[in-house]
């Protein structure tokens, strides 16, 4: 047991220093070889002046306070856009920061995230760790880092979330609630409260529902602009949509469909769906237990799984949002070595070269040499997405308790052939 809790604190302590190493690199980087230089060493498309997603909160509380409505203009952003996050950030329109203020706070919640990922992990070894750094210091994490994302507070408050389930039932889903109010999507992620009871599941799971339909209701314009406003790639993004928006002529002459068609605008989506509920109940029908040694890190792997299948769902995501597979790090580490089926390791194996594919294909895609096979590169990751999306449905089902099973297992159609 000594051993193991060794090995277990060396691992943190790899993760720690490492980590710290990289950025004492990056800032002298920074210094003498250029900050977008830089970031370019992993393409990462920079946009200067730095951080210029989370300007747009400041730039629009500068143009608030001098008259104007940054959802219908919003001059004080530095390149106008329109300002188009949750109603919780307008808290900071009367606060009194400015564009000035950028720096301090977005290197503020790049410590709050460090801090989430150093303290979320329960049981890593020192490859572990490593295994680790290559998703943090990945280009879709740097990518992050670089944008100055919210983002990042929103995976501290995921992080913390994780932490809570240690402790409270209660204080995991008033962390929960407070994290989905002020970004919709970690709702996705109320299924680490699967550790409880049926009954307290199911109070739990209907108060942060209530929650969340109250707050949608209260805000519906807001989400709305939000959702009509938000820019959606057709590259370096993740999602339902992604393949079909970059080939819509394609898929249009294909299925012989108009391109604003709502079987093309929801097709997509359904397809996903219907490939969930496959892999769902493969996960559901398996005999064999997917168990888990550290509760801490299987609430992890269900947070950052969970985001990454709902978001999917939605339909497009830039990939800075695929830093929350940091998160299932430890768990589908730990799955690979721990005794058990052979297919559940070798699952386990897979989703973790699709995260590494997922992670990191845009360092090839924005390479210079590649120019010429970047449609080949882009469905190569297309095709990673799609199958990461299966692969975590199949281990989020698989490992659910009991309970949760003979429930599904009642719904499903010829159930007998199943448990005979």
């Amino acid at each position: 047991m000594h051993l193991i809790l060794g090995r277990e604190n060396r691992g943190k302590v790899v993760l720690i220093i490492t980590t710290l190493f990289m950025w004492l690199l990056m800032l002298i980087a920074f210094r003498g070889y250029g900050y977008e230089k830089t970031w370019q060493l992993w393409k990462v498309p920079t946009v200067m002046p730095s951080f210029i997603d989370f300007r747009l909160i400041p730039g629009s509380a500068e143009s608030f306070r001098n008259g104007f409505e940054p959802t219908i203009k919003n001059p004080g952003d530095p390149r106008e856009r329109i300002f188009n996050y949750p109603a919780f950030w307008r808290i900071f329109f009367y606060t009194g920061i400015t564009l000035n203020d950028t720096v301090w706070i977005v290197v503020s919640m790049l410590v709050l995230f460090f801090v989430g990922v150093f303290l979320f992990p329960q049981a890593i070894t020192v490859l572990d760790a490593l295994a680790m750094l290559f998703v943090i210091f990945s280009p879709a994490s740097m990518l992050l880092y670089e944008r100055g994302n919210v983002d990042l507070i929103v995976f501290f408050l995921c992080a913390m979330t994780i932490l809570a389930t240690d402790y409270s039932p209660y204080t995991t889903s008033a962390l929960l609630v407070f994290a989905m109010i002020v970004k919709l999507y970690p709702f996705f992620g109320v299924i680490v409260l699967l550790k409880e009871s049926k009954l307290k599941f199911i109070a739990l799971f209907l108060g942060c529902f209530a929650v969340l339909a109250a707050y949608l209701y209260v805000t519906s314009k807001s989400v709305k602009a939000s959702w009509d406003l938000t820019m959606r790639g057709d590259h370096i993004s993740y999602g339902a949509d992604v393949l079909f928006l970059r080939y819509n002529q394609y898929f249009s002459k294909l299925l012989g469909i108009s391109e604003i068609s709502p079987a093309f605008k929801y097709g997509p989506i359904f397809l996903a769906f219907i490939l969930i509920i496959f892999a769902g109940v493969a996960g559901i029908i398996n005999r064999n237990p997917l168990t888990s040694s550290s509760p801490r890190n299987l609430a992890a792997f269900r947070m950052g799984a969970s985001i990454y299948v709902g978001t999917f769902l939605l339909g497009n995501n830039w990939d800075y949002r695929l830093a929350f597979l940091i998160l299932v790090m430890p768990q589908i580490l730990q799955w690979i070595r721990q005794p058990g089926p052979e297919k559940h390791k070798i699952m386990a194996i897979v989703v973790l070269a699709l995260i590494y594919i997922s992670c990191w294909h845009f360092i090839v895609w924005y390479a210079p040499s590649l120019a010429g096979i970047q449609e080949f590169i882009f469905i190569a990751d297309e095709v990673a997405n799609w199958m990461l999306v299966m692969g975590f449905s199949y281990l989020l089902f698989a490992s659910v308790p009991d309970w949760v099973k003979d429930q599904l297992m009642f719904l499903l159609p010829g159930k007998h052939l199943f448990t005979a």
